[in-house]
């Protein structure tokens, strides 16, 4: 490349420090992302050569001419054994990049610190479950350690619906397939319905983000699939909410009676910097009972987090419950929880 700074090196570097995220942008230097701090390297800015040639290295030609066009694309990428993936988009006239870190390998549930309620998810064979958080909280990398369970202990068709592909599953039990919108499909709505011509037992949808998506979804889940998702709520309650919200008022009541059909699980989850090094997971989790069901039909939203209180026997918890749990575990101080709420970590 024309600059001095070779793209390995920082490559590397982000490797050999575990960091979450890179930052890339002209003028300024590169930036890494460790356990939830954003910290500058130690090169000099970087040019709009260097970047321009980056990009070449990591995108296809399609790819920089969809760039160019749309001002704002996600892609999946590789390098050293290592998958990355990279949100390119512009600012200030200038390319810029926001390249993701993804575990060398998929990790269990109980190597994330999942919640005990997903083992029983992994007994269900229809329903919708959706994981919730801000960007950067791990929902990715939680729904593929859910999918790699089923992987290992399920004879199921399996397919993925993503923006772009993130982790790559080697089938072991289960027929994977695998899509990426843009290349194998145009909408996720499409693909969901496609989807459900081609005989599966469970659907991953990277993330929900349109009426017509989340009425396929709902559909779907109705139909005898099981429905994984993402959403962008701090709290399950208001992923209820959200979902709802989706919706014309004059449709929100039947809505609501599907949401109380199929809806089985909601982890709403975040990281947060531990004290044992690296981050550990919080999550929210609500499961559907009579109790839950009759409050969704009935819009009463509101008294969800009561029902988490009061059923904790059964997997369920509010945020201030995890938090508690991991407080007495010793892996945050009592008050991380509540300081890091309107903070958004990579992740």
């Amino acid at each position: 490349m024309g600059d001095d700074i070779r793209w390995q090196d920082f490559i590397n570097k982000a490797i050999e420090k575990e960091a979450s995220d890179i930052h890339l942008t002209v003028g300024q230097r590169p930036h890494l992302r460790c356990d939830g701090v954003l910290v500058p390297m130690d090169d000099r800015p970087l040019t709009e050569q260097f970047m321009s040639e980056f990009c070449s290295v990591i995108m296809s030609e399609e790819q920089r001419e969809r760039l160019v066009r749309e001002k704002d694309i996600d892609l999946s990428w590789s390098f050293a054994g290592r998958r990355f993936r990279v949100n390119a988009y512009y600012q200030q006239g200038h390319l810029a990049l926001a390249i993701r870190l993804l575990p060398e390998r998929i990790p269990s549930l109980a190597e994330i610190g999942a919640p005990k309620a997903w083992q029983k998810m992994l007994t269900l064979e229809q329903g919708l479950i959706l994981v919730t958080g801000r960007t950067g909280s791990g929902k990715t990398t939680t729904l593929a350690a859910f999918i790699e369970e089923l992987n290992r202990e399920k004879s199921y068709h399996i397919i993925t619906l993503e923006d772009p592909v993130e982790f790559l599953y080697e089938p072991k039990q289960c027929f994977i397939s695998q899509r990426e919108l843009g290349r194998d499909f145009f909408s996720f709505s499409q693909a969901l319905r496609s989807a459900l011509r081609e005989m599966p037992d469970v659907i991953l949808v990277g993330e929900i983000r349109d009426c017509e998506t989340m009425k396929t979804a709902l559909m779907a889940a109705a139909s005898g699939a099981l429905v994984l998702g993402t959403l962008h709520t701090l709290s399950a309650m208001e992923a209820v909410t959200r979902i709802e919200g989706m919706f014309p008022l004059d449709q929100q009541d039947s809505i609501r009676a599907q949401i109380a059909e199929v809806l089985v699980g909601v982890f709403a989850q975040r990281l947060l910097p531990c004290l044992r090094g690296g981050r550990v997971c919080m999550a929210e989790v609500l499961l559907t009972n009579p109790a839950v069901q009759s409050l969704i039909r009935q819009g009463k939203n509101s008294q969800l987090e009561s029902v988490m209180m009061s059923h904790q026997a059964q997997g369920m918890q509010t945020e201030k419950m995890a938090r508690e749990q991991l407080y007495r575990a010793g892996l945050i101080t009592r008050a991380m929880g509540t300081e890091y709420r309107q903070v958004r970590i990579g992740g």
